[in-house]
């Protein structure tokens, strides 16, 4: 208790009574959020249950705000047919679960029940503190991220500087809003990715048939959503090179390209009833321009264009500036700012569009 004092520069709460004669009610008052971290298999039984025997408990059934649990247990207890009918409970009572994920547990086993890293708490916390934030709890989520690698041999290829973290940045916020996500990426995730899978791609025409496999797949699902926010090469090798291409006797060496698929349009021309397709325009001038034009040629439902001229919104950049305009017609500009807040703003304009 004193290393959390120490942190938190103020006294824990210990007990329901004390000092106040009423803290479960003082801090539901004062609470704009709560989160329990971990939660275990017998407080969200508790909870479930509405019980009231401590300070926690209390204070839960005191609060009407937002609620966050990031459940921890061993699997056995996880998969238990009580845990989960209480964790049901809790969704339908509004609760935002995070986690668990798969990992190793205590004594040595391997299973899903571990903990989430705190980076994911810390992103649910940031999500469910919005007054406008909505449930994506049913949705499937497709996110397409980096750049893409068209080999010209075994060692070299043509590539971009596109560093993934908008696209990661939208995987995190989606999930945390109760999305099941999936990237098809070329690089790996920057965070761990407890609640996301990975299928990882190198080039164009592996990450066309990536997407199309989870566009197909997701079709017997509730709703979908594809989001094309890898930055896809124009342009591959018609005929790469064998092995390692050498310098040697060489003045120069002369390489046939040949365009690459077209993913975005292949996404649309298989759209299924339902599925909401969003596409990316990395621009260095005219953006509004741009994004309006691909918009109409490509007949996505949202385009999100952004000047990666303008600094901060450069490839690898932590933050980023975007203009997003939907096939309604609605335009908003987003001003720069970290890529995870930049998420929650094209994630708010998608939940936007599924409801018209």
């Amino acid at each position: 208790m004193q290393s959390v004092a120490a942190t938190a520069h103020a006294s824990p709460y210990r007990a329901m009574f004390g000092a106040s004669p009423s803290p479960h009610t003082e801090l539901a008052e004062w609470a704009d959020l709560v989160v329990i971290v971990p939660a275990t298999a017998d407080f969200l039984a508790k909870m479930a249950n509405g019980f009231g025997d401590d300070l926690a408990s209390t204070l839960i059934l005191a609060f009407d705000g937002p609620v966050v649990v990031a459940p921890a247990m061993h699997s056995a207890m996880w998969e238990s047919s009580s845990t989960q009918r209480n964790i049901a409970t809790l969704i339908a009572d509004g609760v935002h679960v995070i986690g668990p994920t798969q990992g190793r547990l205590a004594g040595g086993d391997v299973g899903v029940g571990r903990l989430v890293d705190p980076s994911w708490v810390v992103e649910a916390v940031r999500y469910w503190l919005e007054p406008t934030a909505a449930s994506l709890a049913g949705w499937r989520v497709t996110v397409s991220v980096g750049g893409t690698r068209e080999a010209i041999d075994a060692v070299r290829f043509i590539g971009n500087r596109s560093s993934g973290l908008q696209g990661y940045a939208l995987a995190q916020v989606a999930a945390v809003a109760g999305a099941t996500v999936q990237c098809v990426a070329t690089v790996d995730p920057p965070m761990p990715a407890d609640l996301i899978e990975v299928v990882r791609v190198e080039s164009a025409e592996e990450m066309l048939v990536a997407m199309r496999r989870a566009q197909a797949d997701s079709v017997r699902s509730g709703p979908q959503v594809l989001i094309m926010s890898a930055a896809v090469a124009d342009f591959r090798v018609a005929e790469p090179f064998s092995g390692k291409v050498k310098r040697a006797d060489r003045e120069r060496l002369e390489l046939s390209l040949i365009p690459n698929p077209d993913i975005l349009a292949e996404l649309v021309a298989h759209r299924a009833d339902g599925q909401l397709i969003v596409g990316f325009a990395a621009e260095v001038e005219h953006l509004e321009e741009s994004v309006a034009h691909k918009l109409a040629v490509k007949g996505v439902d949202l385009v999100v264009g952004n000047n990666i001229a303008v600094p901060g919104s450069e490839f690898g950049s932590t933050t980023n500036a975007v203009y997003l305009l939907d096939r309604l017609g609605r335009a908003q500009h987003v001003p720069l700012a970290p890529k995870a807040e930049i998420a929650r703003a094209i994630l708010a304009a998608i939940t936007a569009l599924a409801e018209v």
